[in-house]
């Protein structure tokens, strides 16, 4: 007698339910392998999708950074810094490009009245909203008038506000730096991100910056002509990656062939994050499949325990006509329909618990419709391998010997 692949399926499922702690001990392993690919899995997306939103937050990846290389060591008195001249020089010999911006810290006692903190001021220059991709709320940015010619004036950000003016105009008013009096002209619009498990706002750090002319900072308020960092916004992606090599050969003529800075490229360190997502993805996916393989083997030696258990059974369909291949579908089949069943469990309990754990880790989660399709066909896969042997030997019975078991 013949089984049908729908009484197959049946037959499963009465089996499963009618074994109620058999079943839950054979679900366990699947379950959570399945819960934990797919919560892992959310949580590298989230990682990934904050880095990069933090990375267009922070400038976009049209964006190349020069900077120190601080892991090369000179062997000559040659500066690990850029003058003025020098940063005119590198301006001249590059082609047009959308923003171009030197950046010089300095931290100091920031004084209004009897109100003071104690955060950074960056020198710039007029095109710094552009490489920041950062605009004002209030007031404006410094002008290139201002840059020329010094001007005592500054812009903060809305922290520094907060803390120095409260909910009072700060337009027009003066603050002292460094014992230097500047006219507050204008505020930072206010940087917030998702947080993590850092940090509630990871771009809070911006909004205590306050920006001034470069020119101010070295003339009025005593730093040297030493330039930390220069940023530049190319017109496009393409013109990045040719950017790049340009102005590499730049800088080692200026210091006699020694790499003393690099030149950071945003666009490709996008393309490495995504390739080192790409790779913990697969890490972690192999990490919670292993649990997803003790489920699997604990799943072959409950299917050959119920296979002894149910010798009988199978002599009889055996000698009623049922042919050893229906024997085979039917177990296999019911060993799919139990990890299967497991395997939507771990889905819903899954996605029941991905935001608790994000909100426990204060970081995003992105659950894709692709996880779940991906954690159901290996809880599928996971059956069909590690119940071929017990179907198989159940198969292979012999009925007189079935029928005679005890």
């Amino acid at each position: 007698m013949a089984i049908s692949l729908p009484e197959s399926i049946s037959l499963g499922f009465i089996d499963f339910w009618s074994r109620k702690i058999r079943s839950f001990i054979t679900l366990l392993g699947i379950v959570l392998g399945t819960m934990s690919i797919i919560v892992i899995l959310s949580i590298v997306n989230g990682m990934n999708e904050m880095t990069l939103r933090w990375m267009n937050e922070t400038g976009g990846v049209r964006k190349l950074t020069i900077k120190r290389n601080w892991q090369y060591q000179s062997t000559t008195n040659l500066p690990n810094y850029l003058k003025m001249k020098e940063v005119e020089y590198i301006k001249d010999n590059i082609p047009e490009v959308d923003a171009f911006n030197i950046e010089k810290w300095g931290w100091y006692r920031i004084k209004y009245n009897q109100n003071s903190v104690m955060w950074s001021v960056l020198g710039c220059l007029p095109e710094a909203q552009k490489t920041m991709q950062w605009t004002v709320s209030t007031g404006r940015f410094f002008n290139k008038h201002d840059y020329i010619e010094s001007n005592d004036v500054i812009v903060i950000g809305s922290t520094v506000k907060e803390n120095l003016f409260g909910p009072r105009n700060p337009i027009g008013q003066y603050i002292t730096v460094n014992d230097k009096r500047l006219m507050v002209i204008g505020v930072m619009m206010r940087r917030e991100m998702e947080g993590n498990m850092w940090s509630q706002n990871p771009l809070e750090y911006l909004n205590r910056q306050s920006f001034v002319p470069i020119t101010t900072m070295i003339n009025k308020l005593g730093e040297e002509d030493q330039i930390n960092e220069i940023t530049i916004q190319s017109i496009n992606d393409k013109q990045s990656y040719l950017l790049k090599p340009i102005l590499e050969d730049i800088l080692l003529n200026l210091r006699k062939g020694q790499p003393l800075f690099t030149v950071e490229s945003a666009i490709e360190n996008v393309e490495q994050l995504k390739q080192n997502m790409k790779m913990f993805r697969v890490i972690f996916f192999f990490i919670s499949a292993i649990s997803l393989l003790v489920g699997g083997i604990v799943i072959m030696n409950i299917m050959l325990a119920t296979i002894q258990e149910r010798t009988r059974e199978i002599g009889v369909r055996l000698a009623v006509g049922a042919r050893p291949i229906d024997i085979f579908v039917q177990f296999l089949v019911q060993t799919i329909v139990v990890t299967f069943i497991g395997g939507a469990l771990g889905v819903l309990l899954a996605m029941s618990i991905v935001d608790v754990v994000g909100k426990y880790l204060k970081m995003s989660t992105h659950l894709d419709i692709y996880m779940i399709v991906i954690a159901l066909s290996i809880s599928c896969i996971i059956g069909l391998f590690f119940g071929i042997y017990p179907s198989v030997k159940a198969s292979k019975l012999d009925p007189v010997k079935a029928l005679r078991y005890e």
